[in-house]
């Protein structure tokens, strides 16, 4: 079998891969491009099929288990969005934040929000601060 076949083989499967992440098709890609390989070096039609049933089953048997729960794993991590989301991140000290009842503005991710200071502290315009939690929908924050 020509080597090109097995290369086309490999596209589609390649394709059929892409479109439902089951991670099957992977393998028989990767058998297909193991075929190929063969090909390429003057293999048989029976070495491209070794080569080709070896890899697939071997890949589905040993690898895709693994594989699958590394892909499931960075699925099911938490979205944290709007607001929630800032926890963490830097903020810009855009009008005085004079302690922890008396709001000032932070500039965040482009936005500006109402913020209390986290201690006692006064932070100035143009202090880099970080966001420690939410109160409501103010900002708390403390020195960077």
């Amino acid at each position: 079998m020509s080597g090109w076949l097995w290369l086309i083989i490999a596209a589609v499967f390649i394709l059929v891969e892409v479109t439902n992440l089951a991670l099957y098709a992977l393998f028989v890609a990767t058998g297909a491009l193991a075929a190929a390989l063969a090909a390429a070096t003057g293999g048989n039609l029976a070495i491209e099929l070794a080569a080709f049933g070896a890899v697939t089953v071997g890949g589905v048997l040993v690898a895709r288990r693994p594989l699958l729960a590394a892909v499931e794993g960075r699925r099911h991590r938490p979205l944290v969005s709007g607001a929630r989301g800032l926890v963490g991140q830097v903020g810009t000290v855009v009008q005085q934040v004079h302690g922890p009842h008396q709001p000032g503005i932070v500039r965040a991710r482009g936005e500006d929000w109402p913020a209390l200071s986290y201690d006692d502290e006064p932070h100035e315009p143009g202090e880099v601060v970080l966001i420690v939690d939410l109160e409501s929908t103010r900002v708390v924050v403390t020195s960077n």
